[in-house]
């Protein structure tokens, strides 16, 4: 069965990613994900094409055209708050990543490390969830998406934000 809160941190993690990339409007660029039309080749559907279709893996009865889309309410609406406490809390989470990663200023980590340590963050220090399962959920989003040494890069960083916060 499908982890849908890991979908949509997934998700997240591609708007992010695509803000970095392209320094685009966050409001359109998420209201394209509200919309997104299957039918179409845009490189937003065939990102989130092969999201759904990894986070599905052990479905057998995969059909993402009729399973995928469009982004159920629930979804969007935490990939939404997921992408714009990331950008709102930037500077803040950013301030935090650099007194944790001193060797590695945010600006020269990888942009996948950068954008699940910011989710990460935020869903810490901003949503109360518990640090244990924030960790656990960006370690593993960090092995889908990071290098071989994003997930213990990702924990460490974690590990002394969630010493300090506590």
């Amino acid at each position: 069965m499908i982890d849908r809160r890991r979908l949509s941190r997934s998700v997240a993690l591609q708007v992010l990613y695509e803000l970095d990339s392209t320094h685009h409007d966050p409001d359109a660029v998420l209201a394209a994900y509200a919309n997104i039309d299957v039918e179409s080749s845009d490189a937003r559907v065939l990102g989130y094409l092969s999201l759904y279709a990894y986070h599905s893996a052990l479905d057998d009865d995969f059909a993402p055209t009729d399973q995928a889309f469009p982004l159920a309410q629930t979804d969007y609406q935490m990939v939404q708050r997921l992408v714009m406490g990331a950008v709102e809390h930037q500077v803040d989470l950013d301030a935090l990543i650099a007194r944790h990663a001193p060797e590695w200023p945010p600006d020269q980590i990888a942009t996948v490390d950068r954008n699940i340590l910011r989710i990460a963050i935020y869903e810490m220090v901003h949503n109360g969830l518990p640090v244990k399962v924030v960790i656990n959920e960006a370690i593993e989003v960090a092995k889908i998406f990071g290098t071989e040494s994003s997930p213990r890069f990702i924990n460490g960083v974690l590990g002394a934000v969630a010493q300090e916060e506590s």
